[in-house]
């Protein structure tokens, strides 16, 4: 992973290295330099926030409606430096008929107090060695249909599409173990 960050960097720094080479040997105008020069640094930053996801940085990006929780790390607000708290939650995807799908993958959500308090009670149930799935409580409907949401907004159902103060962001719920069948025992030899 680091070589293939090196490599991507170098190949960047190499753009930037003929850039400044052709505009300083060609005779274009001085705006269609300054916009080439401008393209590439969007491509640097561009480039940067793509480096986040390749690194293994949790994403802010919304989890699936069901999917495992594999470990979940709270981060408290810290009023002494003004940092909004965090809770980072690394889970897996599952697909209709339950089962996991696809790599892990990690998940930033901004701290509130009932997704802590949720996130809390998960982690010590993970602790006594349960397994969990976790789904959306809230923000279910603005990804699936923008005008319901507004008509139910409207209708006084809901106070917001995410804003529901009575329920957590996610609800964790155990699994039962698996079960495996039972083995049989081997022929006796003579």
């Amino acid at each position: 992973m680091t070589g293939s960050i090196l490599l991507l960097t170098l190949a960047y720094v190499a753009v930037a290295v003929l850039l400044l080479n052709l505009n300083l040997a060609t005779r274009h105008e001085a705006w269609v330099k300054g916009v080439a020069i401008v393209v590439v640094s969007m491509f640097y930053f561009g480039t940067w926030i793509g480096y986040k996801g390749l690194m293994g940085w949790p994403t802010s990006e919304a989890m699936g409606p069901d999917f495992r929780v594999l470990w979940i790390t709270i981060e408290d607000p810290d009023k002494a430096s003004s940092t909004p708290g965090h809770i980072y939650y690394w889970v897996r995807e599952l697909d209709e008929a339950g089962l996991v799908v696809g790599p892990p993958r990690a998940h930033a959500v901004p701290w509130g107090e009932k997704e802590a308090e949720e996130a809390q009670r998960a982690l010590d149930e993970m602790g006594e060695g349960r397994v969990l799935n976790g789904r959306r409580t809230r923000g279910m409907l603005a990804a699936k249909d923008p005008l319901l949401a507004a008509s139910e907004d409207q209708a006084g159902t809901r106070s917001g599409v995410g804003q529901d103060d009575s329920l957590p962001l996610f609800e964790f719920y155990s699994i039962p173990p698996a079960s495996l069948p039972a083995k049989q025992a081997p022929p006796l030899r003579n």
